[in-house]
């Protein structure tokens, strides 16, 4: 039964990622177009999460047309002109060379992530299901033996 249960919440789960790209999007786009460059808080956060995980915005470097950062500095973040051998950007990141290189976003970035470790995660979850089941038989037959 348990199992049923959490093949039904990673079910549930997968679902409301696919929703929740259409929502965030809502969301983070705009979000970044306003802040990106001029809230330093917000900014390094994007910054970390970009050379994290090697992506670029939340969908692609289009996200950063009309940003703070754009208008002060006419170019885009150097996250999305990364050289993938080096994964630096050697020079300023135009439009251009962002859409050549053709960096993914980083929501897609983190469910390919997720999708490469599901597995992983899905073992440990069932390792930890396991554990419990087993402390609730010790737990029932102390329960049951003690009387």
């Amino acid at each position: 039964m348990q199992c049923f249960s959490f093949i039904k919440t990673m079910m549930i789960l997968f679902n409301l990622l696919i929703f929740a790209e259409h929502f965030l999007t809502l969301l983070v786009v705009p979000a970044i177009k306003k802040d990106y460059g001029s809230q330093e808080d917000f900014t390094q956060v994007w910054n970390t999460t970009m050379k994290g995980l090697k992506c670029c915005g939340f969908t692609n470097y289009t996200d950063f047309e009309d940003s703070p950062y754009f208008k002060e500095n006419s170019a885009f973040p150097p996250f999305c002109c990364n050289d993938n051998v080096t994964n630096t950007a050697n020079e300023t990141c135009t439009k251009q060379k962002a859409h050549d290189q053709k960096v993914e976003g980083c929501f897609n970035q983190l469910l390919y992530d997720i999708r490469t470790n599901a597995v992983t995660v899905g073992g440990v979850a069932a390792g930890i299901g396991g554990l419990e089941l087993a402390a609730m038989i010790v737990s029932m037959y102390l329960y049951c033996n003690l009387q």
